[in-house]
């Protein structure tokens, strides 16, 4: 006889129930991730006529923190093993913390107090996605949960609805209210699905074909909704994350044909990688102004980097602790005798994720996360050798470091913050992260 659970009002046997929660959890990730793109949530509110309020405000903070309450809840009942604690999870966790300590000496605590919180939510969350899910579970929910805002973005743009569509310089925006917020989401949908094609290539399981064509289509979809959004940002995110999926790929190659050891992968291939991608990133950061007015001959990029000589400037007021987690860009005396920027200024933040953090944390915060980023990829160099697609975790978390250089996505309530996080963390499958 099968024995029956009650489940609410229905009576399910009880080798059904794992199916039908698992099932109830991937839809919660899904919406999860949906909703940390934030053009929804906005969308949603900007709709009940409270957009521009304090209500506004409240109520799009209320959102984001209702929709990961259960992720923090279902990582604290999963636990964090202590091998993961002693190492870079435990420096990022400190990260979070010490963004959350500096609300003690911030020069605009309410804002630091909300922002920091923000960020240690979602930071745990993002430890949520990596403790609960394999690779393959991690690059599919990601996959799905990015489609919704891009084919109802790409349905308001056909429907002309208002501010879907800059059409001054006819680039897409949808639902995410500036082409940088739209095309984040299209960009990891691309990745993503690109990994799982990978994947199925590699391993060939049963209907890989038609799985594989619909990839294809949905990288299609995701890379057209990206180039009508004229966003350079992404663009060139991605071409850092092909820069180093290629490197690791050779790596591997070469592993197949000469054995590399664990203390030579520590030792050498993992300082010439470091190597190799800060002067990458160094060198297009330089000289981007460059190269993007390839793509854009009309570009005018001295407005950006006025915002980083500006936030340099600050940090060097602060260079120890900091202002406080964004607190920086509303305290007026961070614009003592800075009132020439801030008068040819027309935003009210730095457009630079490594120009936030050292603002808001100062040289600590700041040597807390590049320990934490250094240190999770040393310990997952056995997983980008063995694993299919095991690039994605060295791919991924570039991917966000070239992408915050231009945007603040070092953020709370951003799912490009969980997304680095995920990626530093690694995911259930990976044998560092076992209990």
């Amino acid at each position: 006889m099968t024995t029956q659970v009650d489940y609410g009002v229905v009576r399910l046997p009880r080798h059904y129930l794992p199916s039908v929660l698992n099932w109830v959890e991937y839809v919660y990730v899904v919406i999860l991730l949906a909703l940390l793109t934030q053009g929804p949530v906005l969308k949603i509110w900007e709709g009940s006529g409270q957009s521009g309020s304090t209500v506004f405000d409240l109520t799009k903070y209320s959102t984001y923190l209702m929709i990961q309450l259960p992720a923090v809840v279902l990582l604290v009942r999963r636990g964090i093993p202590q091998n993961m604690l002693r190492g870079p999870v435990g420096v990022l966790l400190c990260f979070c913390a010490w963004m959350l300590l500096s609300t003690v000496w911030a020069t605009a605590s309410s804002y630091a107090l909300v922002a920091s919180m923000s960020l240690l939510v979602t930071c745990l969350a993002g430890l949520y996605i990596a403790r609960s899910f394999t690779l393959l579970q991690q690059l599919t929910l990601f996959l799905v949960a990015m489609q919704p805002g891009l084919i109802i973005s790409w349905y308001a743009v056909r429907n002309n609805w208002s501010g879907a569509v800059n059409f001054d310089e006819n680039y897409w925006i949808g639902i995410y209210f500036n082409r940088n917020s739209f095309a984040p989401p299209a960009a990891l949908g691309f990745l993503a699905a690109t990994a799982l094609a990978w994947i199925l290539i590699v391993r060939r399981p049963t209907f890989w074909v038609p799985l594989t064509v619909v990839l294809v289509d949905v990288m299609l979809l995701d890379f057209g909704l990206l180039i009508r959004s004229k966003s350079l940002t992404s663009i060139g995110a991605i071409g850092v994350f092909i820069f180093v999926w290629a490197f690791w790929t050779i790596v591997r190659q070469v592993q197949r044909k000469i054995v590399i050891s664990a203390r030579q992968m520590l030792q050498t291939i993992y300082p010439l990688f470091l190597s190799v991608i800060i002067l990458f990133t160094w060198f297009g950061f330089k000289f981007q102004k460059s190269w993007l007015t390839l793509f854009d001959d009309k570009l005018d990029f001295s407005g950006r980097t006025m915002l980083w000589r500006f936030s340099w400037s600050g940090f060097l007021d602060k260079p120890i602790l900091g202002w406080g987690w964004f607190s920086a860009w509303n305290t007026p005396n961070f614009f003592h005798e800075r009132e020439f920027w801030w008068a040819i200024s027309s935003t009210t933040w730095s457009h630079s994720a490594i120009m936030d953090v050292l603002l808001g944390g100062g040289v600590i915060g700041a040597g807390l996360l590049v320990v934490a980023i250094l240190w999770s990829g040393a310990r997952q160099l056995e997983r980008v050798n063995t694993q299919n697609a095991g690039q994605w975790t060295f791919a991924a978390t570039w991917f966000v470091l070239a992408a915050s250089t231009q945007e603040s996505f070092i953020v709370g309530n951003h799912f490009m913050w969980l997304l680095l996080v995920a990626a530093m963390s690694g995911s259930r499958d990976d044998k560092v992260v076992k209990n």
